[in-house]
């Protein structure tokens, strides 16, 4: 009975001994895929055993990061107005009638609690109305030019649209209330064309249509300014670049100004 105690107490020191050194055998293997982390072990034995669990993230922005690093994305628009800045040769431009609207898609990053970085992509619309509603714009071979019209003329303009990109950094004050922004922007222009609306001897209303481009240049390219006070916000955009093509029309820079909403 001893001799058989002595045995049995023997093969359960020598299983225990195995199952520990199968157990210092054993290796886990740490990876991640997207945002599961996931443990593989291998036994001492051969069994493989898998554990899934969420990612952890190991680093919480402070609560002063948090308020500053902010972005966001949507949609603003310009109501404004444009005329230009003209030699002897351009006609006067009258200011209600030449409107620019405007859609940005704007994208703001707020790194600090008095700076922000705009990003601004969206598509212009030049409207040039003259004062003399007389005065027809015209387009030939030489370029594009501007003679009376003989007759009652009710409207006459030019029009241009562009698709604009625009990098506008922004101080801002502390509470937010005063807004200065300055930067670039640069256009490709989209389409134009040409209207003339007179009435004809019976009072009947016609109009007149110069469906191709106005000779405006293919590119522009300037400044942006942008003022905000309280909830109001102001644009003012000029142009660096001649708005007709070379040697196609008067030498004139582009200006527009008005409303953010």
């Amino acid at each position: 009975m001893k001799q058989t105690t002595i045995i049995l107490l023997a093969m359960l020191l020598s299983s225990w001994s195995f199952g520990q050194e199968d157990e210092a055998k054993s290796r886990t293997k740490v990876f991640t895929v997207f945002d599961m982390q996931i443990e593989k072990t291998v036994h001492g034995d051969g069994k493989k055993t898998w554990e899934f669990s969420p990612k952890h993230k190991t680093f919480e922005a402070t609560e002063k990061e948090k308020k500053h690093n902010k972005e966001s994305t949507d949609l603003s628009f310009d109501i404004g107005i444009n005329t230009w800045l003209p030699s002897g040769e351009a006609p006067k431009v009258r200011p209600w009638g030449s409107w620019n609207p405007a859609i940005n898609l704007r994208h703001a990053y707020q790194p600090s609690k008095n700076f922000e970085l705009n990003t601004l992509i969206g598509v212009s619309w030049y409207n040039f109305k003259f004062e003399d509603r007389n005065l027809q714009a015209l387009r030939n071979n030489q370029g594009i030019i501007f003679e009376d019209f003989d007759g009652q003329g009710v409207k006459s303009k030019i029009s241009a649209s562009y698709l604009n990109l625009a990098l506008i950094p922004t101080i801002k004050s502390n509470n937010g209330n005063f807004r200065l922004g300055v930067g670039p922007y640069a256009g490709f222009r989209l389409g134009g064309r040409g209207k003339f609306v007179y009435n004809d001897d019976n009072g009947n209303r016609n109009k007149l249509f110069e469906r191709a481009n106005m000779f405006a240049n293919n590119f522009r390219y300037g400044g942006r300014l942008e003022i905000g006070v309280g909830e109001v916000d102001l644009f003012l955009n000029y142009d660096l670049n001649d708005y007709f093509q070379k040697d196609k029309g008067p030498k004139v820079n582009a200006i527009s100004f008005g409303l953010i909403l």
